[in-house]
């Protein structure tokens, strides 16, 4: 069974950073409770406001049938904090 991974890299509007530290942090709550997968955000060392979200879901199937509508309301607040055009997300299939 392969892990996949979806890395999702974005740069943070610095006046929006105090929101977004919140939001980050129940978005990553509810991640951990719902077992959905699992979640782990990162600052880009030498590039303030620059971060990286890694979703990681223990396989292919668990990817596929995720439902994480219970978080749209998060996402979209998440969203209005970051740089627009910013936004780069691969996903990762474990070889």
């Amino acid at each position: 069974m392969s892990k996949v991974l979806l890395e999702i890299n974005y740069e943070l509007q610095p006046s929006k950073r105090e929101e977004y530290m919140k939001l980050i942090r129940e978005l990553k709550s509810g991640y951990e409770s719902s077992g959905i997968a699992k979640l782990e955000v990162y600052e880009v060392q030498g590039a303030p406001n620059n971060f990286m979200e890694i979703y990681t879901f223990p396989s292919e199937e668990a990817f596929q049938n995720a439902d994480d509508s219970a978080f749209d309301e998060t996402v979209v607040k998440i969203n209005d904090c970051l740089v627009p055009d910013k936004i780069k997300s691969y996903t990762l299939h474990q070889i």
